[in-house]
């Protein structure tokens, strides 16, 4: 009966028996070795004995199958040598089991002659991998953002209000408003008044890089509200002008305020 032996490429040439070497840069060389990372995307590195039952899973699937039956022929009734230890486990124990079958074929069926479930081949494995891999990333991403959409929002908000309506828009108080889609649209709100029934917000809006400032004129009693894009601080003078506000925005004849 064909034995495993230890040794390199070289003594397996120089054997006084019938001896195929299988290590390392041989044909029937174990892809996976110890100290790989592990098929599981969280797993430790693989110790010899998985390395040797994720050679195994291989040759069962659909691919792996005609290679064990070329292996099966070609390596029949000859000692295996690799340079795995003895003590170690090896993938030339599993040649030695396949090209040694008992059974009549000359062609085994590794699903018949390795104990198991059959296991996914390694490019399936490599695949869910790598997808576990992007999605943990994009729900990082989206945890960041959404920690920071707030923050981000009345910043983006002051910062732009600023701009459009001169320094008294740093009495504006912004405040963030019901979340969207936070990874690119950012919106806050800054409360001015209610007056005669009307109650008058700033609103403002980023959506992916177009900013703007509105005025939402809301009335107290009724479902109707006004909305205006607000442009300039003189042209913010101007809405307002137009609501129950002004009078006391801008009094005349001893107004009040």
């Amino acid at each position: 009966m064909p034995v495993r032996l230890h040794g390199a490429a070289p003594d397996a040439t120089a054997s006084s028996t019938a001896c195929a070497y299988v290590g390392p840069l041989s044909p029937y060389a174990n892809p996976f070795t110890a100290g790989d990372r592990s098929p599981s995307p969280a797993g430790p590195p693989m110790d010899a004995e998985e390395a040797v039952d994720l050679f195994t899973a291989t040759l069962r699937g659909p691919i792996g199958r005609r290679y064990a039956d070329e292996f099966a022929r070609a390596l029949r009734g000859l000692d295996l040598m690799c340079t795995c230890p003895l003590d170690v486990p090896c993938h030339a124990d599993v040649l030695l089991h396949l090209a040694n079958d008992s059974g009549d074929s000359n062609t085994i069926s590794t699903s018949n002659s390795m104990e198991g479930p059959p296991m996914p081949h390694p490019i399936m494995v490599a695949a869910a991998e790598y997808l576990t891999a992007g999605e943990k990333r994009r729900t990082a991403a989206r945890e960041s953002a959404f920690l920071t959409w707030g923050p981000r929002s009345t910043e983006a908000a002051a910062r732009y209000a600023h701009r459009l309506l001169s320094a008294e828009a740093a009495t504006l108080e912004w405040q963030t408003l019901g979340l969207l889609s936070f990874e690119e649209h950012l919106q806050a709100f800054a409360s001015l008044d209610t007056v005669g029934g009307q109650h008058l917000e700033l609103y403002y809006s980023d959506q992916g890089g177009t900013e703007s400032i509105t005025l939402r004129v809301s009335c107290m009693s009724c479902p109707s509200q006004h909305v205006h894009e607000v442009t300039s601080l003189e042209q913010l003078g101007q809405l307002l002008s137009k609501t129950p506000a002004w009078p006391f925005i801008a009094p005349q004849d001893g107004g009040n305020r």
